[in-house]
């Protein structure tokens, strides 16, 4: 998840669990700060706090340097756990999609001789991407002028990843002939993304079917989605499609308000989500109003402020991709006990933990560097989690097997083709019987490796 959600600030370890008496207190270090005390410190927040702490290493090796030494002790089972040091970019998570505004898959492509073409899948509205005119269903043959083969694939995106800027070639394609374009140039443009990306009413006969593509679980935008909710609920809609196929999470609140939005029966207290921890942190369990009351950067919005768009609906049709991660993986899990989810499209990355925050808050801080150690096991309200190998949809479609791709809910596109076939009770859809390109890179699954549902304290 890009997003975290109201932070627990750690002050450190040692004064979380230290007797009252003042006197009992370890002093604070003084003089330049060690690599051995940042190390110690990264140990002591890790044997409080993480999931695995029973397995961290007894005696590991504190000379090493920081995320080296973060790394030599995660569990070999953690993919999600992250450190970073706020005043070094170079140790953040950084993705193509948050650096540059665009996601895209290299995939087959036997016409072209060296056997692979890029396709984008989202450009960001505002980015500099978008500015210079790439789109969905864009393809390129080049990165940084190198053409693209199934050898370097990873690797020259990798150097997209890793440089503040880059080129993508752009080509056409009509018929058998592959055309190029000249470079578009590509640089860093962190633009603040709205996920409420479109609505629309797809159809009207024989059920009104309303489509949101919403692209990240932001409390910002909360109000923004309200209103798509209302009007939906204006319409009368009776079934309603959500495409979370790239949303690499965000917000507990917001997952919670989306549930609540589409889930019946649903009552503020409720049980939204269990989350258990190691032998420190125990297990809680978080209702819907406690959810919506801490949302990370935003007013609350209670729950009765969802009345007017509630839509209570004995069904929901989730789209979903490989890159679909964390609080959209909530999403799908949660909503299981409330009502009937009808998944269509790739499995989910399989992130069903959750994190905290850990920072050094003394004054003066001496150590520099935050942690999002994994915390939670999360389940539903009907104790059901444990989706580490994602979540697998009903009806198994690869969206590459419509080319070009097409604006996000044409009733054209193979995933929104399906969810309209089962609603107006047709047989196979366009797409389900087409080839499956194989996928040699992918922006969003980087993306969504560094995203984490962060858990409020």
């Amino acid at each position: 998840m890009r997003l975290s959600y109201r932070p627990f600030l750690l002050g450190s370890i040692a004064l979380m669990t230290a007797c009252s008496k003042k006197d009992d207190l370890p002093a604070v270090p003084t003089g330049p700060v060690t690599q051995q005390e940042i190390n110690n410190w990264v140990l002591d927040s890790m044997r409080y706090f993480y999931l695995w702490n029973d397995q961290l290493p007894v005696n590991p090796n504190i000379n090493l340097e920081t995320g080296a030494f973060f790394t030599s002790i995660k569990n070999t089972a953690d993919r999600f756990s992250l450190l970073y040091n706020p005043e070094d970019p170079a140790t953040y998570a950084n993705d193509i999609r948050s650096k540059y505004g665009i996601d895209y898959s290299i995939i087959s492509w036997p016409q072209r001789p060296e056997g692979v073409i890029g396709v984008i899948k989202l450009v960001v509205p505002g980015s500099y991407a978008a500015a210079a005119g790439l789109k969905r269903g864009s393809y390129f043959t080049r990165i940084n002028e190198t053409s693209l083969t199934a050898n370097n694939a990873a690797t020259l995106s990798e150097q997209l990843r890793t440089t503040a800027s880059g080129t993508l070639t752009p080509a056409t394609i009509d018929g058998g002939a592959i055309t190029e374009g000249v470079p578009v140039l590509l640089q860093i443009s962190r633009v603040t993304e709205n996920p409420v990306y479109s609505s629309a009413l797809v159809s009207s006969y024989p059920r009104k079917t309303g489509y949101i593509f919403y692209n990240a679980f932001i409390d910002g935008y909360n109000n923004n989605l309200l209103d798509v909710f209302r009007k939906f609920k204006s319409q009368g809609i009776a079934e309603l499609i959500i495409d979370i196929r790239y949303n690499t999470g965000g917000s507990l609140a917001a997952a919670a308000m989306l549930t609540a939005l589409v889930a019946p029966d649903v009552t503020e207290k409720s049980t939204f989500v269990q989350y258990s921890g190691n032998n420190h942190l125990g297990s809680r369990t978080l209702d819907f109003a406690t959810a919506l009351s801490v949302p990370e950067n935003a007013d609350p919005i209670p729950f009765s402020a969802l009345a007017a768009a509630r839509l209570s609906l004995p069904r929901i049709f989730l789209l979903t991709g490989s890159q679909t991660v964390s609080a959209a993986e909530l999403l799908i899990n949660n909503l299981k006990p409330y009502t009937k989810v009808i998944q269509i499209g790739e499995t989910t990355v399989g992130k069903d933990k959750g994190a905290i925050i850990v920072k050094d808050m003394r004054s003066p801080r001496r150590i520099p560097w935050v942690m999002q150690p994994i915390t939670y096991r999360l389940s539903n309200a009907n104790g059901n989690g444990n989706y580490t190998q994602g979540i697998a949809p009903q009806y198994p479609i690869d969206e590459m097997s419509r080319q070009p791709l097409l604006p996000p809910g044409d009733v054209n596109d193979p995933l929104v083709a399906k969810a309209l076939a089962i609603i107006n009770g047709g047989g196979r859809a366009s797409g389900e019987s087409a080839p499956v390109f194989r996928h040699y890179y992918d922006v969003g699954q980087q993306a969504a490796i560094n995203s984490v549902v962060i858990i409020p304290r």
